[in-house]
């Protein structure tokens, strides 16, 4: 790929630097859209779609020349450089980078050890550069999806789950295996009893353990204590500007993120929402 000498936006015209205006165009669009709020990717994928070349040999953008052109504050002018944009549009640009340069275990923190493949359960890790999580067990990537992005989305289903806090129930398939082992007990019960000598230890074990199963299968369902804790939970969460971080850790136990990068919660009580 051939190197620029010049910043994009400005060549040489009879020994002077001059602005290209297509290209003068293209940084003015850049930095207004930046401070509009729209993210290094989305820009470089319109400037590509604007077919403004940044190399000669190639009419694709990428985040780096985005983010290189917003940087460069050679573009407010000065006594090589003509102006293309203001040193008010530069400050306001530089505040939005300066903003969104938190490190990824910033915004990621409160969760970012918790997100699991959607298709293997394993761990997933997140790769900053191209803004994606991958499994090192399956090999699956996610789509990009930025920091702040996934974040407001899980906030955004910890609050559906708050205000429908209905939804939170023990999972059946415990309480289906304690009902299924209690009626076998039962069964062997029944069948000892019947015989002329039953083991009298045997049998009190018997009764004591489906007793036990009865005592877990009866105190199961909503009335489970953890399902109780996260409705609690629920009752009390107040609204935050940050992220909930104390919400979400009594309610959720691990976040599962597809390929899609849509998501899924795996609660404290073992549901699945």
């Amino acid at each position: 790929m051939k190197k620029r000498y010049l910043p994009f936006g400005y060549q040489i015209t009879d020994g002077k630097t001059t602005i290209v205006q297509e290209e003068a165009e293209a940084v003015q669009y850049i930095f207004e859209e930046y401070t509009a709020g729209k993210s290094l990717r989305k820009i470089a994928e319109s400037m590509t779609t604007r077919k403004t070349p940044y190399h000669e040999d190639t009419q694709k953008w990428n985040q780096n020349m985005v983010s290189r052109v917003l940087a460069n504050e050679i573009y407010c002018g000065n006594e090589k450089y003509p102006p293309i944009i203001t040193e008010v549009q530069y400050r306001l640009a530089d505040k939005f980078r300066q903003r969104k340069a938190q490190t990824y275990s910033t915004v990621l923190q409160p969760f970012r050890q918790d997100i699991q493949c959607g298709c293997c359960g394993e761990r997933l890790y997140w790769r900053p550069k191209t803004e994606q999580w991958f499994c090192r067990q399956c090999g699956m990537w996610t789509k990009p999806i930025q920091e702040k992005e996934l974040s407001d989305v899980i906030t955004i289903k910890l609050e559906w789950i708050q205000r429908h806090s209905e939804v939170i129930r023990s999972p059946t398939t415990q309480r289906n295996v304690q009902s299924i082992k209690a009626a076998k007990l039962a069964r062997e019960i029944q069948t000892d009893l019947l015989e002329t000598e039953p083991n009298a230890d045997a049998l009190i074990a018997k009764i004591l353990h489906r007793a036990e199963l009865e005592y877990q299968f009866c105190s199961a369902g909503d009335a489970d204590p953890a399902s109780l804790q996260m409705q609690k939970a629920c009752a009390e969460y107040k609204p935050t500007d940050d992220f909930p971080y104390t919400f979400y850790k009594g309610i959720v136990s691990n976040v599962s993120l597809y390929r899609d990068t849509h998501i899924e919660f795996k609660l404290r009580n073992g549901q699945t929402v």
